[in-house]
């Protein structure tokens, strides 16, 4: 049987339990039933029918437990009560009230209407009015054994309801840890990518050090070596290609120090922003100014923060030409911001697009999940401004 015939089916086979006891009964006048009695309860059996079809075209809507379930229940119950009384074989309906009571009640009423069945059931398998007089200990052993069934389907029910309890909890607990690996799976590879990230500097800055830095140190030596007797224009290309090698190894070693791995002690970005701005300062003889009057005494993102502002400096060095650099560290409930300002010849930000500094600060904050904003305009100076959001595990 498909399932859309099966549900159907089961849709109406309480109606039609109803329609088939008034059958079996009519079969039986003159056996076990009088006829008249079979008549009379045809009335009530039609009525019961007529309901139950009602009840399951609006199963959907009825809100198990409220007012209209335990009316609805009342009406039902009276008319399974006439059909029963008039042709005893009505208990075969009755049956079905185990089923509505985990249908359409909750609570303790679900108790009552099972103990309601029972009754009901006992009172048609009895023989109704003329049994109960007969043989009423009968009765009390029927009620006895339909108690029984009931207390099973009781407990039947309460073990189901606490296994999709139990389900349900279980579901939340296995949702929860995932929520929870996802994070610190999503925390490892960002653990393991600021890792790499700064094993590759390191590693960039060491061979710098180790050779370009020291190649240019070889050429300068070997330029100073040259006799003092030499022609005079040989001399000035000689001193021009030491100026030039000269340079290169300030930015070769400005390359190494940018690179080279800041350590943060105990978190205290301030002391370590300070210090790597005042070594700048006295490298490259420019007035910096440091302001952490509003920082906080510990950083979640200290790390990200101090890269940028030796990126910032670098950059200032390289092409700002500045004479007056400030750098301003700080932070609010909701993120954690550094700002490297300079009064230098600025530029077009739309329109530079050349170098690493740049992205590389954004592909950092981005990781961080921040984001960094530039203001520079030719001859007007250029201010970088890093932010990156503070979580909610961190600000607690």
């Amino acid at each position: 049987m498909k399932q859309p015939t099966a549900a159907a089916f089961l849709r109406w086979l309480p109606a039609l339990l109803a329609i088939m006891s008034w059958f079996i009964g009519w079969g039986l006048v003159g056996v076990l039933l009088d006829r008249t009695t079979v008549l009379w309860a045809l009335p009530p059996t039609l009525a019961v029918a007529a309901l139950r079809i009602a009840i399951e075209r609006n199963a959907a809507r009825i809100v198990p437990g409220s007012r209209a379930a335990v009316v609805g229940y009342a009406v039902h119950l009276a008319l399974t009560l006439t059909m029963v009384a008039l042709n005893p074989f009505g208990c075969i309906y009755a049956f079905i009230g185990y089923q509505d009571a985990d249908r359409f009640f909750v609570g303790r009423q679900v108790p009552v209407v099972i103990v309601l069945t029972a009754v009901t059931c006992a009172f048609g398998q009895a023989g109704s009015f003329r049994g109960l007089q007969g043989a009423p200990l009968l009765f009390i052993a029927l009620l006895a054994v339909n108690l029984l069934i009931a207390l099973s389907f009781m407990r039947a029910a309460v073990a189901q309801e606490r296994h999709v309890a139990e389900r349900e909890r279980a579901a939340d607990e296995l949702a929860r840890i995932s929520r929870q690996n996802a994070v610190l799976h999503q925390q490892l590879l960002d653990q393991a990518r600021t890792r790499g990230i700064a094993e590759e500097r390191a590693r960039l800055s060491r061979e710098i050090h180790d050779t370009v830095a020291q190649g240019l140190v070889g050429v300068i030596s070997q330029l100073e070596a040259l006799p003092a007797d030499l022609d005079p224009g040989i001399r000035e290309r000689v001193a021009r290609a030491e100026e030039t090698a000269r340079g290169c190894l300030t930015d070769a070693r400005r390359a190494v120090a940018a690179l080279a791995p800041q350590q943060l002690d105990d978190d205290d970005l301030a002391d370590a922003v300070g210090a790597v701005a005042a070594t700048w300062a006295r490298n490259h003889r420019v007035v910096i100014e440091f302001d952490a009057d509003a920082a906080p005494d510990r950083f979640q993102h200290g790390p990200e923060l101090l890269r940028v502002v030796q990126e910032g400096l670098s950059n200032v060095a390289r092409h700002a030409q500045a004479s007056g650099v400030r750098v301003t560290l700080g932070a609010t409930a909701a993120a954690e911001t550094v700002t490297v300002a300079d009064d230098g010849r600025g530029f077009h930000p739309d329109a530079h697009a050349s170098g690493h500094g740049l992205p590389g600060m954004r592909e950092r904050l981005a990781a961080a999940g921040g984001w960094l904003d530039i203001r520079s305009a030719p001859g007007h100076g250029t201010t970088l401004t890093a932010t990156i959001p503070v979580t909610a595990e961190a600000s607690r």
